[in-house]
């Protein structure tokens, strides 16, 4: 179990078309560094707060992952109880979707929810077994559940505006398929590459792949900003690439030379240690792009940042560093949501249940929307 959990916690999120092959990207953007470092506050502004009003036998955890559906409704983790609810925008409970167990809709673990264009929720899950519990739109009804084919597959699944679904499977090295209805492969595989030193890319390197608003996705190498921009057929559209320098990036280590990737060593659990070990891409909007950065540092705090940047290359912010007590969770339309630790009474000597804050971009005078204005 040590090792699906750090293999979890390492793991990005990728995948390819079958049929990309090797062509040119038909267009190429520089990403331009930012004119200035910029501080949260500056950044963004809080739009409100979701507090859970949850059933009087049920006690909020620790929220986990979350996606926000069609309605504006939350479908919420909770990892410390390994439940999965709804609320509404409000954070009114509506009900609890699945159940603890090792039964059929049931799980004893979470490692991902994800949402179907339709609208139907899929978890990703521990049960008898790694599998996919997929619940019916709306009423969140069971609708079948599918034995995970690969468990290497962790964290690697996403769906498309045109309906497809993509994976990427690691073995020592990364190869790319899509997948269909069943998770059953229906293209070909083939190793991808890093293109800076071409050589076959292993999990420790956190790849991304995120869907677009248009159609089609996102595949990203995250420590020198390469963003590749493929059509919902998997063709390759633009690239979005930088090395410049800056302090936040110059802290993303590459992995140990000489080191065996599937050997958990000392030497590797210190690289942990002060390496990023999480990476997620979103939309904001119909032009911004937001890295989620999630960097385990020495001593074992885990830290995040954010990377803004428009798709035109003009970048906002690097490394711009979340409140230590906010962990970011989705982006939906152009909110940005976070869990929240519950805050210390001091009357009390208690901490309150967390709670979901919701940011939206600094459209005040300031630092902020000079950043965002892209003058």
């Amino acid at each position: 179990m040590h090792k699906l959990m750090h293999f979890i916690a390492v793991v990005g999120t990728m995948a390819l078309v079958t049929g990309c092959g090797d062509d040119a990207p038909e267009g190429r953007v520089e990403i331009i560094p930012p004119a200035a470092d910029l501080s949260f506050d500056e950044a963004f502004v809080k739009d409100r707060d979701i507090h859970f009003n949850m059933p009087e036998e049920s006690v909020l955890g620790k929220i986990g992952d979350t996606v926000v559906d069609s309605k504006g409704d939350l479908i919420v983790m909770d990892s410390t109880q390994w439940i999965v609810f709804q609320t509404d925008a409000e954070g009114n409970y509506l009900r609890q979707i699945g159940a603890r167990g090792g039964g059929e809709g049931e799980y004893f673990y979470v490692l991902k929810l994800l949402l179907n264009p339709n609208g139907d929720l899929y978890i990703h899950a521990v049960g008898e077994g790694m599998k996919y519990l997929v619940f019916a739109d709306d009423s969140y009804e069971l609708k079948m559940e599918v034995p995970d084919p690969n468990p290497e597959y962790v964290d690697h699944i996403v769906f498309t505006k045109g309906g497809n679904m993509y994976a990427s499977e690691v073995d020592s090295e990364y190869a790319l398929s899509r997948l269909d209805g069943n998770f059953n492969k229906i293209g070909s595989l083939y190793p991808v590459e890093d293109q800076r030193t071409a050589a076959a890319l292993n999990r420790y390197h956190n790849t991304i792949l995120t869907p677009r608003g248009e159609g089609g996705f996102y595949f990203m190498y995250p420590t020198i900003y390469e963003i590749y921009q493929y059509s919902e057929r998997g063709e390759l559209e633009q690239t979005l690439f930088s090395t410049y320098r800056s302090k936040h990036r110059d802290g993303i280590k590459p992995f140990p030379v000489g080191l065996n990737p599937n050997d958990f060593n000392p030497k590797i659990e210190e690289w942990f240690a002060e390496h990023i070990v999480r990476f997620q891409l979103y939309e904001c909007g119909p032009d911004l792009l937001v890295l989620v950065q999630c960097r385990r540092e020495v001593g074992g705090e885990f830290k995040h940042y954010l990377n803004l940047l428009y798709k035109d290359g003009h970048s906002v912010g690097d490394g711009i560093r979340v409140p230590a007590n906010h962990t970011p969770l989705t982006v939906a339309g152009t909110e940005l949501y976070f869990a929240v630790e519950g805050a210390f009474d001091e009357a009390t000597g208690e901490t309150s249940d967390p709670y979901i804050a919701v940011y939206r971009l600094n459209d005040r005078a300031g630092a902020g929307k000079r950043a965002f204005s892209r003058s």
